[in-house]
C-alpha cells in the first residue's frame, strides 16, 4: 500500500475516534467536556548497539556504538473529561525520527580500525490514545497532572540511511520497529489566557526500534524521552 494511502486512513480513523467521541459521551453533560489542543515536542533518541554474532576470524566486519540524536513531534489532540479528575486525549502524532550512532570498521589482517557513522532517518504518524489524571487545582489555578498512553496505530515512512561503511538509501529490510508504543508523562499546567491552558509534560516512551545495517551488531532504541510543550482550548 502506497504511504500516503496509509496516511490518509490514519487521519480518516482519527476523524471517526472525535466523532464518536462527541456523539456517544458528549450527551453525558449539558456541556460538552470536549477540548482541542496541540503540541510540539522535542525528542531524544538513544541508540545502542549489541552483538547479534561472533566476531570472525579474518576479513574484515563492522559493528556499531552508541548514539544520541535529537528529534522533533507535532500534534493535535482532543481531550475528553470522564470525571473532574481522569481525562482521555487521542489525536494524531506526526514525528520526524533522527537515529545517529558511530560505526567502525575492522580489518582483522591488518588491525585496522576505521571509524565512521550511521545516520537512519524517518517520519512517524500515529493515533496515540493517553489516559491523564489532573489532581486538585492550586489556587492560582494551576495544577498537576501524570499520565499514561500507547498508540492505537502507527506508520513509519520509508526509512533513509546514510552509512559510513553500507552506502545510502532506502533500507526499509533493515529496520524493525513496534506498532504500537507505551509512554507515561507527568507535568505542570497554567491558564494562560482565559479558557487557554498551557503545560510542559516531559515524557518517557518505550518504542523499541532496531536497525539491521553492521555485520556482527545490532543497533537498538528502546527509550525515546521528551518534553511536550501543549496548549489546550478549555470548551
Amino acid at each position: 500500500m502506497h504511504p500516503a494511502t496509509r496516511y490518509d486512513r490514519l487521519i480518516r480513523q482519527f476523524v471517526l475516534l472525535a466523532c464518536l467521541l462527541t456523539l456517544t459521551l458528549g450527551g453525558l453533560h449539558a456541556q460538552s467536556p470536549l477540548d482541542i489542543g496541540f503540541h510540539v515536542s522535542p525528542q531524544l533518541r538513544y541508540v545502542s548497539s549489541s552483538e547479534i554474532e561472533p566476531v570472525p576470524t579474518t576479513g574484515t566486519y563492522t559493528r556499531g556504538k552508541d548514539g544520541l540524536s535529537v528529534g522533533a513531534g507535532v500534534g493535535l489532540y482532543l481531550e475528553y473529561a470522564i470525571t473532574p479528575y481522569w481525562f482521555v486525549r487521542s489525536g494524531v502524532d506526526f514525528s520526524y525520527k533522527r537515529n545517529y550512532y558511530q560505526v567502525e570498521k575492522v580489518v582483522i589482517e591488518s588491525d585496522t580500525i576505521l571509524k565512521g557513522r550511521n545516520a537512519i532517518i524517518f517520519s512517524s504518524i500515529e493515533i496515540p490514545l493517553s489516559v491523564v489524571y489532573r489532581f486538585d487545582y492550586l489556587k492560582n489555578g494551576d495544577n498537576f497532572l501524570i499520565g499514561v498512553g500507547t498508540t492505537l496505530n502507527r506508520r513509519l515512512s520509508n526509512p533513509r540511511a546514510w552509512s559510513t561503511f553500507n552506502g545510502n538509501g532506502r533500507v526499509k529490510n533493515k529496520v524493525d520497529f513496534a506498532p504500537q508504543t507505551v509512554t507515561v508523562f507527568a507535568g505542570y499546567e497554567r491558564e494562560l489566557f482565559p479558557y487557554v491552558y498551557t503545560s510542559i509534560e516531559p515524557y518517557l516512551t518505550y518504542a523499541p526500534t532496531k536497525f539491521n545495517l553492521e555485520r556482527v551488531t545490532s543497533a537498538k532504541v528502546q527509550i525515546e524521552a521528551g518534553l511536550s510543550l501543549r496548549f489546550r482550548l478549555d470548551n
